[in-house]
């Protein structure tokens, strides 16, 4: 019986040090357009995807953007192709779909994830330059 209150508070410092951990090494959020803009011209370590539709795309984009639809069967597997030390800037139309796809390279392990809020809307809307 006194071996009970041992173990609760060792899995409760266990889930505690893991949240915590988790918090100290992700980031993963949805970011203005300014910060988005800011985060880019780290070109290094920085990639821009864009996750709309290819017929989206041809409307316009953000420069150097690299295409992965998240509404494709393979998006998973494109994006499991990627480097995880890198810092990975997402946008959609809207900021919807940039959110989900960031959500699932969270849960695939990536950690320095971003998406645009309001999407290339936004962008336009800030009067940002966008390539045809």
């Amino acid at each position: 019986m006194k071996l009970q209150p041992f173990l609760f508070l060792f899995f409760a410092l266990l889930v505690a040090n893991t949240a915590f951990s988790r918090a100290q090494t992700t980031v993963n959020k949805p970011i203005t357009v300014s910060e988005f803009e800011e985060i880019a011209k780290n070109k290094g370590a920085t990639v821009i995807i864009d996750v709309r539709t290819a017929e989206e795309i041809e409307k316009g984009r953000l420069p150097g953007a690299k295409s992965i639809d998240i509404s494709s069967e393979n998006f998973e597997n494109e994006i499991s192709k990627l480097p995880k030390n890198k810092i990975y800037l997402l946008y959609c139309k809207a900021g919807v779909r940039s959110e989900r796809a960031m959500e699932i390279m969270q849960d695939a392990g990536f950690t320095n994830v971003f998406s645009l809020s309001g999407g290339i809307d936004a962008w336009e809307a800030a009067g940002k330059p966008i390539e045809q």
